[in-house]
């Protein structure tokens, strides 16, 4: 029999940035020390997921991983090292069939937690049975909030959001902030969220297991949208804005033709399998 944990965390990586990695990583391991500090038969395990599929790369992770994760009893890492770049959810579906913690947390790689961050959330899930997912509040490094929580995404949408340029945006801005429920208090709970935000997603593991995960068809964008929906149908997915992190996220869709070009075929994917509207 291995060990027992209470969370299994998975952050799927591909050629990043050393030193932001380091850093999210060293946040973690603040944030699971500091859940440890209230329940010391706490346990953890966190699976790093290397896409680079380059040989150059494992062992600069690695380091890292040792920097951040200095062994000890509380947390378990493992790096695990992809065959080939699948994408984001089938990177991250790797980890969750190892997983039989009681919470699953996916987490990127450019992602800061609060110290609290991981004990709020185990907490509220502990007292709240029915809530499969956790949403967070998000800032910038700036401060700024991100805007966590959104509805389900029409095409016209998806095209806003990713490809249209300032001034069409301007004119649809009440769509925009409705689809991001900017019409919600933010300082309060928001229950019943569509479409959580990906960069920081805290589930009951059973409720992960029993859908099964990230679809995999998905390689990159829109797989929180599919897996956001597929949970609301089985538990709740609620926003908890005592569940706190900073995301340094830069949007890339417009940064090369290759990644215009996945996020283009995520969108028709997600919008041929849920009926979407126009």
């Amino acid at each position: 029999m291995g060990s027992k944990f209470d969370l299994s965390i998975s952050m799927v990586v591909y050629k990043p940035d050393l030193e932001v990695l380091e850093q999210a990583l060293s946040s973690l391991h603040q944030s699971i020390s500091f859940v440890a500090e209230k329940n010391p038969l706490f346990k953890a395990i966190l699976y790093l997921i290397d896409n680079s599929c380059d040989p150059a790369w494992p062992d600069k992770i690695r380091v890292s991983l040792e920097k951040a994760f200095p062994k000890n009893e509380v947390v378990k890492t493992e790096l695990i090292v992809s065959v080939e770049n699948g994408g984001y959810g089938r990177g991250n579906n790797l980890a969750i069939a190892r997983s039989t913690a009681q919470y699953h947390l996916v987490i990127n790689p450019d992602v800061y937690v609060d110290h609290d961050a991981l004990m709020m959330a185990v907490s509220y899930l502990n007292s709240h049975p029915a809530v499969g997912l956790i949403v967070p509040a998000v800032r910038g490094e700036d401060g700024e909030r991100h805007c966590s929580c959104k509805r389900n995404p029409s095409l016209f949408i998806m095209f806003l959001r990713g490809f249209a340029p300032g001034c069409l945006k301007k004119v649809f801005h009440k769509k925009l902030d409705r689809f991001e429920m900017r019409d919600c208090d933010y300082e309060s709970e928001i229950d019943g969220v569509e479409y959580p935000t990906g960069c920081f997603m805290f589930f009951r593991a059973n409720r992960l297991h029993q859908i099964g995960g990230f679809d995999p068809d998905y390689f990159l964008h829109m797989e929180d949208a599919d897996i956001g929906r597929r949970m609301f149908q089985v538990a709740r997915v609620v926003y908890v804005p005592e569940v706190r992190v900073v995301h340094r996220w830069a949007r890339d869709s417009h940064r090369n033709l290759r990644i215009r070009w996945i996020t283009v075929k995520s969108a028709f994917l997600y919008w041929r399998k849920w009926g979407g509207s126009f």
